[in-house]
């Protein structure tokens, strides 16, 4: 069954790590025409796809795009070019940081348009089944345009599975255009809930149809800002996160209770993920990739035997406010030299920088000596949480008809369990839309898919959160322009 399964993953695009990313040929015997027959072909396509899209995630590589925000840095020195390029806006269409999350992407679409054109060949499988599996493909497609146009912005739109070669790139008016009629469908073909082994502890591994409206609404949220602007976007937003809102007991959505519950690993399937990708170090099986490199190591100091991919800007650690969302975002005792018997403050440490804590709680993570024994993670990687749905309705809600009593519910559903009081009533829109916005920063910052950067090029805010960049940090390389948008989009990777 393992082999059958990674021939399809060959048959529908295995290519993520060589530069045909646009590559449609087939390999080997099994072809479109005789493999999707069957809901067992359907159920083995998808798990090629689900294996390609948690090969987007798998890595703290993509993230890298997204440290010119204010929350993360990293030095300038060895293997973390790549990432100081982004911090310091000096980033090249060589980068291979960004190549890594280009190519994942652009396999995630090439899976997801194959199964798109053949789902319906599958006539021995029932019609939910089929529906079922384009819904899937559908989202995933969408899901990889998000990324990719928030990052790169004019992108190729390859939708067809076919052999393409030198597409143009589509402006992001006709990159939004597909991802939201992708996700309307996706909306409507996904099943509340699936069941046998896409559900574990009671929780979907798979998206779901709340998945598809919680990702439209932060898609219509973002068509309302930079670049689109089609601000008549936020009343969209602030209706479609609302469904999920009101009819969270269809899925089974909730804050969990403690935010440091978030990242336990034993909790590694919660009611908070409106969408994750799972992994097991152990079980290379079903849509589990074989873990996760955003793990135990990944943001661990090197005093500590970390890797040291980056840590948390001194200046948005100093305005984070304290509770206990903030200590479980970042490690506040450091072993200094790796010695349990010195600990010391994040100023000893050898960076001298706050490091996150959210990605450090593995099956391997010894909180004692605060080692990890594996490279690789089982952790969840959350690419959209049920906080981001009450955050995006809040601000969304507030720039369509003003911030309501149902506004402050939300925003203050998220800062009770921060530890933080109630936001200041009676602000207006633009002043709660900048409370939302520090909000998320708050909420998201470490390593989430959920990454301020993308909040700061929407609200055009990119030069101004850099302002008091403190003076340890590596200095600027190139300056962004919040009014000519200045180095606001990644440069396109250098693949053919």
């Amino acid at each position: 069954m393992k082999l059958y399964i990674y021939l399809i993953v060959v048959m529908i695009g295995f290519s993520s790590c060589d530069n045909s990313y646009l590559d449609e040929t087939p390999k080997g015997s099994i072809t479109p025409l005789n493999f999707y027959k069957t809901s067992s072909d359907l159920d083995m396509a998808t798990i090629a796809l689900s294996l390609k899209i948690n090969g987007a995630f798998n890595t703290s590589s993509g993230i890298a795009t997204c440290y010119g925000a204010d929350d993360f840095s990293v030095q300038r020195a060895g293997n973390k070019f790549n990432f100081s390029d982004f911090d310091t806006f000096n980033a090249t269409s060589s980068n291979d940081r960004m190549t890594a999350w280009w190519n994942n992407f652009y396999a995630t679409i090439k899976s997801a348009n194959a199964l798109i054109a053949n789902y319906q060949n599958a006539v021995q499988a029932s019609e939910v089944e089929r529906n079922n599996t384009a819904g899937y493909a559908y989202f995933s497609r969408a899901l990889s345009y998000f990324f990719l146009t928030r990052v790169w912005g004019a992108v190729p739109l390859p939708t067809e599975s076919k052999v393409y070669t030198d597409l143009p790139n589509s402006q992001p008016t006709d990159v939004y255009a597909l991802i939201v009629e992708d996700l309307k469908k996706a909306e409507i073909m996904l099943p509340a809930h699936w069941s046998g082994v896409r559900v574990q502890n009671g929780v979907d591994i798979y998206p779901t149809s709340g998945s598809a409206k919680a990702l439209l609404a932060n898609v219509y949220l973002t068509m309302a800002g930079w670049p689109l602007k089609q601000t008549d976007k936020y009343a969209l937003a602030a209706a479609k996160a609302k469904e999920v809102i009101d009819n969270k007991g269809t899925w089974g959505y909730k804050l969990e209770t403690n935010s440091a519950d978030l990242f336990d690993i034993q909790n590694k399937y919660n009611h908070e993920t409106v969408y994750g990708c799972y992994y097991n170090n152990n079980l290379p099986v079903f849509n589990f990739e074989n873990g996760s490199m955003t793990g135990p190591n990944s943001y661990a100091p090197e005093d500590e035997g970390g890797w040291s991919d980056g840590y948390g800007e001194i200046a948005f650690y100093n305005k984070f406010p304290a509770g206990p969302r903030k200590d479980a975002t970042y490690q506040k005792v450091y072993f200094l030299n790796g010695n349990p018997n010195t600990p010391g403050d994040y100023t000893q440490n050898l960076r001298k920088h706050p490091y996150f804590l959210k990605y450090r709680f593995d099956d391997s993570y010894n909180k004692t000596t605060h080692t990890a024994a594996n490279w690789w993670g089982s952790m969840t990687v959350p690419v959209i949480r049920y906080a981001e749905v009450l955050l995006t309705y809040a601000e969304a809600k507030a720039m369509s008809s003003g911030p309501d009593v149902t506004a402050y519910a939300a925003i203050n559903e998220v800062r009770t369990r921060a530890g933080l009081a109630n936001l200041t009533s009676g602000l207006s829109p633009t002043d709660f839309k900048a409370a939302v916005v520090a909000e998320r920063g708050w909420e998201f910052t470490g390593g989430e898919p959920a990454a301020r950067w993308f909040d700061l090029i929407r609200t055009e805010t990119v030069a101004k959160a850099l302002i008091d960049r403190d003076p340890s940090e590596v200095p600027l390389i190139n300056h962004p322009d919040d009014t000519n948008h200045t180095y606001y989009w990644a440069p396109i990777p250098n693949v053919k």
